[in-house]
């Protein structure tokens, strides 16, 4: 049977009518340690699994208004921020931590972006059209996800297609548009059985969009085209899974209105071969894993798609990435264990030209090496069991070592009479003259008990280290020997102790679930920007102390055909080094909603609010912003079984507003930050066959 989701706008809707499925029973935990299996809640058209601070949601179940960014789309999770410069690249922030902080995994590869200032995030060029599951772990729950991520996971999980008796063909499609931005998307998979456990997937998106309108009726800069095409050859048989994935993504001028450059082009092609074999050699029950490369080639400049106010600037990069995974799953009896190694590698190079016009451009004569050959290369060793005390007591436990070796290729290499390593040296009195290494080691633990069937509560305490990404290590921007936006070769990694609390319940007509965590971090890098003793202002990283802490907490309620659900989130966040507030913490936030089910037939309203948030570091935050809140209208019909018709009304009421993440608005220098979407209006039909 299929499920789609009815819900448009983003998917908190969708999250919140399935907002606490039924916990674990006891015999769930007897089960592989790495997948928990939750009796799934079905509303009319939808579906979602929660276990703690997990949520697992079906592709269909994230349904939105078309051309959505893939940031954008995950920011109407609860729990999950967007900070929005345009309408595409949205970078998305969970438990007041961002970048690299949050680990993208997108069918087992790392893509990482190639701009500096992240036009181009993990979440815009990840496949999530082709997903058959997004898993979102909120906190550290896990140590076979990567190195780091502190903040949490988020995974596009894939499965071989499956075909009915007699048919050689499936497939889906996905068409719909809306209005404001004059918004189009059409998305689609198509497979095909070539028999003997052998298939062939081809897939393709397209989605385009305009500048939007904010609530006042201010043309916002957020047009882009964006186009991908994969192909996947695999094999499942007999226990032996094996797929081999090609694709390419390419995003078109794309416009920001929180940047002062656009991105005309960047394209990423990836290569990836995954799988895994299920085996019974004592304790050995499988072994899978993968390896692939992502190549990202990014261009920005301010001549392309605006006119330059001043000098004409161009910044091509590339960003390349390698790696791979191989683990083993072991079956102890009470005990469930996973043993693994990974690896990843990641090079990029960005240059920056600047001429009185873009004809004057000389692409032999930068002005600036702003990513000089930067290579972070980390090696990861790790295993994790889960073990069943008692019928309804449950331990995990993991252990994770990371090897870490950075370098920079071209450190050396003079720009305009100055090198990366003089820009180094000014700021911080150091220099690359060598690559830096970290031995980095992190672990969980994590007791979870089952009260009865519809309860449980759990706590867990985590270490994760996180290492400084390209440009908290590597940046090294400058002009004639005047630093303006240098990283720190010295600086340490993260470490972040957390404890995590949670407690869900599902009954016959209601469900809560709410969870906090506290996270001490010992030299959490920070981000800031000073005044020089000239006068002119640089970035600069250094590490501090700090505290981030949050509550989050859902529910809902059913009357006959009527669901109410709403959720909240609150995120605090402290530098204690300086006693200052941290910078980028959103406030306290969430939605409320009411939908109505019957037969063929859903409708529904939604209001989305935010609060004030006053804490602020200034020398980042563009200011404080005020409390807000907007209504939604949505419904679909479904047409047929495998056809389903949606559509709604997202900011129905035309409201002027901007979230507190969202950059500072550079286009439009009359409002604070990059505004949101004044009224839109949408329609998007799903197919399957």
């Amino acid at each position: 049977m299929t499920i789609l989701s009815f819900t448009a706008r983003r998917s908190v809707t969708a999250f919140l009518l399935c907002s606490i499925a039924l916990p674990v029973f006891a015999e769930t935990a007897k089960k592989d340690a790495t997948t928990v299996d939750l009796d799934t809640i079905y509303v009319e058209g939808a579906a979602m699994q929660t276990d703690g601070t997990t949520v697992t949601l079906d592709k269909e179940a994230l349904a939105t208004a078309p051309a959505l960014d893939g940031g954008a789309l995950m920011s109407t999770i609860p729990g999950i921020e967007g900070s929005r410069m345009g309408g595409h690249g949205i970078d998305i922030i969970l438990r007041g931590m961002s970048k690299n902080q949050i680990n993208i995994i997108d069918a087992g590869s790392f893509t990482y972006g190639g701009c500096p200032s992240r036009m181009d995030p993990p979440t815009s060029i990840a496949s999530f059209y082709r997903a058959d599951r997004i898993v979102v772990e909120k906190g550290y729950s896990s140590v076979t996800n990567g190195p780091g991520a502190p903040a949490g996971t988020v995974r596009l999980e894939r499965d071989a297609p499956e075909f009915e008796a007699g048919k050689k063909v499936s497939g889906s499609l996905t068409v719909g548009g809306s209005s404001n931005s004059e918004a189009k998307e059409v998305s689609g998979t198509l497979a095909f059985d070539l028999g003997h456990g052998f298939y062939l997937e081809t897939s393709g998106e397209y989605k385009t969009a305009n500048d939007y309108k904010d609530g006042s009726g201010r043309d916002v800069r957020a047009g882009y085209t964006q186009k991908s095409t994969g192909v996947t050859l695999g094999y499942k048989n007999n226990g032996v899974d094996l797929a081999l994935d090609v694709e390419h993504d390419r995003a078109e001028d794309v416009e920001f209105a929180g940047a002062a450059m656009d991105s005309p082009l960047s394209k990423t092609e990836t290569i990836r071969l995954r799988g895994g074999v299920d085996l019974s050699y004592g304790p050995l029950t499988r072994i899978e894993g993968s390896v692939y490369r992502s190549d990202v080639d990014h261009r920005m400049d301010n001549y392309s798609l605006r006119s330059p106010t001043n000098m004409a600037m161009l910044s091509p990069t590339t960003s390349d990435t390698h790696g791979g995974k191989l683990e083993g799953k072991l079956d102890f009896g009470r005990t469930k264990a996973t043993v693994g190694i990974d690896y990843q590698s990641n090079s990029r190079t960005a240059l920056g030209y600047m001429a009185m016009s873009s004809a004057m451009i000389d692409l032999d004569s930068p002005y600036s090496l702003t990513w000089p050959d930067v290579t972070i290369a980390q090696t990861g060793l790790y295993v994790q069991t889960e073990t069943m005390l008692s019928a309804s007591d449950t331990l995990r436990a993991g252990l994770r070592y990371d090897h870490v070796h950075a370098d920079v290729g071209k450190a050396d290499q003079s720009v305009n009479g100055y090198s990366p390593n003089d820009y180094y040296t000014e700021v911080y009195g150091t220099s690359y003259d060598h690559a830096r290494s970290e031995d980095n080691v992190g672990g969980l633990l994590r007791y979870e008990h089952q009260f009865d069937a519809q309860t449980k509560a759990f706590i867990g305490l985590s270490r994760a280290v996180r290492t400084a990404d390209a440009n908290e290590r590597a940046m090294a921007r400058g002009s004639m020997g005047v630093a303006s936006y240098v990283g720190n070769p010295d600086i340490a990694p993260e470490k972040h102790n957390q404890l995590d609390i949670g407690f869900q319940t599902t009954r016959e007509n209601w469900s809560l679930n709410a969870s906090a965590f506290y996270d001490r971090v010992d030299d959490y890098i920070l981000q800031e920007i000073v005044t020089t003793s000239t006068g002119s202002s640089r970035t600069q990283y250094r590490n501090v102390g700090a505290d981030l802490s949050g509550v989050e907490v859902l529910g809902s309620y059913s009357y006959g055909a009527w669901l109410f659900a709403g959720d909240a989130t609150w995120t605090h966040g402290e530098n204690t080094s300086d006693d200052t507030a941290l910078a980028q913490i959103p406030p306290l936030s969430g939605s409320l909603s009411a939908t109505w089910s019957a037969d063929l037939w859903s409708a529904g309203a939604r209001v989305n609010w935010a609060s004030r948030q006053n804490r602020i570091d200034p020398s980042i935050d563009p200011g404080k912003t005020a409390g807000w809140a907007t209504l939604d209208l949505f419904g679909s019909y479904q047409l047929r079984d495998n056809v389903r018709l949606m559509g709604g009304v997202d900011n129905l009421l035309d409201k002027t507003y901007a979230r507190h993440l969202n950059r500072k608005s550079v286009f439009d220098t009359t409002v604070p930050r990059v505004n949101e979407p004044g009224r839109t209006a949408y329609l998007s039909v799903q197919m399957t066959f």
